[in-house]
């Protein structure tokens, strides 16, 4: 069938260098996905 290439990457993590300066209180960061202010970047819908 198919052979899989070794030399291909299937994804590769990126986390945003981060500077603690707040946090977000416990609900709020589970409503948002994080505590942290600095790693909060919600999905913006586009229209085509």
């Amino acid at each position: 069938m198919y052979e899989m290439n070794q030399n291909l990457r299937l994804a590769r993590a990126y986390v945003p260098f981060q500077v603690f300066s707040q946090r977000w209180e416990p609900l709020e960061g589970l409503m948002k996905g994080t505590i942290f202010p600095e790693l909060y970047f919600p999905y913006k819908r586009r229209e085509y």
